[in-house]
C-alpha cells in the first residue's frame, strides 16, 4: 500500500515541528523523523494501529513522545490516509 498525507495532517506535523524546534531543534528533527519511520510501517502493516470509536480510522501511538497518529485504510485505492497527527492531551479525532 502506499501512504497518502491529508494537507491537515502535513500543516499538523509542521506545526509541531515549528514548536519543538524553536526550543530544540534537534528534538524537533527526531520527533518528526519518529512520525515519518511509523508512517512508513503502515505501506505493509496497515492495521497495526488500534480501532477508534470513529468509523473507519485507527490510531498508532508515537512511543516515546505524546504523539498519535490518526489514519484510515482505503483498500480499494491501495492506500493508507494520514488523517491527523495530535499531540495525546488533544481530542481523538475532530
Amino acid at each position: 500500500m502506499k501512504v497518502r498525507w491529508s494537507q491537515s495532517s502535513l500543516a499538523e506535523l509542521e506545526a509541531i515541528f515549528s514548536y519543538i524546534h524553536e526550543r530544540n531543534s534537534a528534538a524537533a528533527a527526531a520527533v518528526v523523523a519518529r512520525v515519518e519511520r511509523l508512517t512508513s510501517i503502515l505501506a505493509d502493516f496497515p492495521l497495526a494501529g488500534h480501532v477508534t470509536d470513529e468509523p473507519k480510522v485507527r490510531v498508532l501511538a508515537v512511543v516515546r513522545y505524546p504523539f498519535r497518529i490518526f489514519y484510515t485504510v482505503d483498500e480499494a485505492a491501495d492506500e493508507v490516509v494520514i488523517l491527523h497527527v495530535r499531540h495525546s492531551a488533544q481530542d481523538e479525532t475532530s
